[in-house]
C-alpha cells in the first residue's frame, strides 16, 4: 500500500512539475521581453584619454617629439593632412549618455602653431 501511494506521489510530482517549470520559464522571458531585466553591459572607450592638465601643457612653438612626449600619439594621422593630429576619445557607459570629446593640433616644419580644442573635454 505505501509502496502504491510513492508511486503516485512521484507521478503527481511529475505531473505538477513539468507546467511550474514551463510557467516559470515563460515569466522570465516575458520578464526580459519587457525590459524588467536588463543584461549587464560594459563601458567602451576609445581613443586617447586626455587629462585637462595634458591638455593644457600643450603650447605653439613645441616639436612634434615634445608634444608626442606631453599627451601621446595622435588616434588619427590623415594622409591627406599630414601636418595635423587628430586626438578622439569616445565613451560609451553601459548606462547613461555617450560621451566625446576631440582636439585637433596643426603643425608646421614640425612645429605645433594651431590648437583646436573646440570640441575638447575631459571625462
Amino acid at each position: 500500500m505505501i509502496l502504491i501511494s510513492l508511486m503516485y506521489v512521484k507521478y503527481i510530482l511529475i505531473l505538477f512539475t513539468r507546467p511550474a517549470a514551463l510557467v516559470a520559464m515563460t515569466v522570465l522571458l516575458s520578464a526580459c521581453e519587457l525590459g524588467l531585466i536588463e543584461p549587464h553591459k560594459i563601458d567602451i572607450e576609445q581613443g586617447n584619454a586626455i587629462s585637462q592638465e595634458e591638455f593644457e601643457s600643450l603650447y605653439t612653438g613645441m616639436t612634434q617629439a615634445e608634444v608626442l612626449e606631453a599627451v601621446g600619439a595622435p588616434m588619427m594621422k590623415d594622409s591627406f593632412h599630414p601636418d595635423r593630429w587628430d586626438y578622439i576619445y569616445r565613451l560609451k557607459p553601459g548606462k547613461g549618455r555617450v560621451r566625446n570629446s576631440r582636439f585637433s593640433l596643426y603643425f608646421r616644419d614640425e612645429i605645433l602653431v594651431k590648437i583646436d580644442g573646440k570640441e575638447y573635454k575631459e571625462y
